[in-house]
């Protein structure tokens, strides 16, 4: 029964976000500057003139929200694209498992375990080497990886993905079956464990009292 929901909502979310069919790009995350939405919009006109209907859904919330709006008013696309704001867990789920290719295109990024949610989805990944993105994300392996900032890039392998589902559904596979591997919090907990403990303890010198400017800086 709950697998029976799951499927429900899925495909209800590619009802919502592409009735059509056509192909479906999804992003989510805050919408930042660093997080490089607004270079995913750049290139949408572009994937709708090669895969005419494709639609691109955001989820999402944060300052650049109505920029982005804006953005896509002034590139023609305002249509093609729902804005859906910030989705709890099981829409968020159901959103990933429908699209045909989830794009994270930052510019920075920390570390970026939304990676590892779309890799849990089973969706198809194009990401930036942004940050931890570059080690979440095996190019050709787990995913496709894209220059930060590289529109070109964007076009490109969303392009890829599209043009060999099957493809990318084995980098999907694999993603899927790395979290095991690599990212179960069990085992990283026991290997940051493992460095405490080899870690040693040595005596150090006192440090000296840092100098501390006084008078005017701004003047002679």
């Amino acid at each position: 029964m709950i697998m029976g929901k799951m499927f429900a909502a899925v495909r209800a979310a590619r009802e919502r976000h592409s009735p059509a069919g056509a192909p479906l790009v999804v992003y989510f995350g805050r919408l930042e500057w660093e997080k490089g939405v607004h270079d995913l919009l750049a290139a949408l006109p572009r994937l709708r003139r090669a895969h005419p209907g494709a639609r691109l859904a955001v989820a999402g919330k944060g300052v650049q929200a109505q920029a982005l709006v804006e953005q896509a008013r002034k590139l023609r696309v305002r249509r093609a694209i729902d804005f859906v704001g910030h989705l709890p867990d099981r829409p968020l789920v159901a959103l990933l498992a429908a699209a045909d290719v989830v794009v994270l295109p930052s510019r920075y990024e920390p570390f970026g375990i939304v990676a590892l949610e779309a890799a849990a989805a089973g969706a198809p990944l194009v990401a930036s080497t942004a940050g931890g993105l570059a080690e979440l994300v095996v190019d050709g392996e787990t995913g496709l990886s894209i220059e930060p900032g590289d529109v070109d890039g964007i076009v490109a392998g969303v392009r890829a993905v599209l043009a060999d589902p099957l493809g990318a559904v084995r980098r999907a596979r694999a993603a899927k079956a790395r979290l095991a591997q690599e990212f179960d919090w069990t085992g990283i907990a026991a290997a940051t464990a493992r460095v405490y403990r080899a870690a040693s303890v040595r005596p150090h010198p006192v440090l000296g009292r840092p100098k501390i400017a006084t008078g005017n800086a701004f003047r002679d």
